[in-house]
């Protein structure tokens, strides 16, 4: 097995129909923190059906730094929905780019 900086990591957590509906509505300031293009801020991201939101992360992680960006992913969730309860455990993917996997799978 061979090591890659090609790929990206994802740390985030799936969302649920309503936090997912949530967040496509954001508008404003806030919008801003759900980026499909800065990696300072969050993405949103399918696995199959699924829809995740969190952060990836192009520069590779280091274990003293993946609690950091667990509390960063948090932190700004908070910020868009106050009201709402999050996971303490963050699921960690290998990230690919758009359109990667079909072409893979084909």
């Amino acid at each position: 097995m061979e090591l890659s900086k090609q790929h990206h990591l994802f740390v985030g957590f799936k969302l649920d129909t309503s936090l997912r509906r949530q967040l496509e509505g954001l508008t404003g300031p806030d919008r801003r923190y759900l980026s499909s293009d800065d990696s300072t801020f969050l993405r949103m991201c399918r696995l199959g059906d699924a829809v995740y939101v969190g952060k990836v992360i192009e520069d590779g992680l280091t274990t003293g730094s993946i609690e950091d960006v667990k509390r960063n992913v948090l932190s700004i969730m908070r910020r868009l929905c106050p009201e709402e309860r999050f996971p303490s455990d963050l699921a960690v993917m290998v990230a690919l780019p758009d359109g990667a996997a079909s072409a893979r799978d084909s």
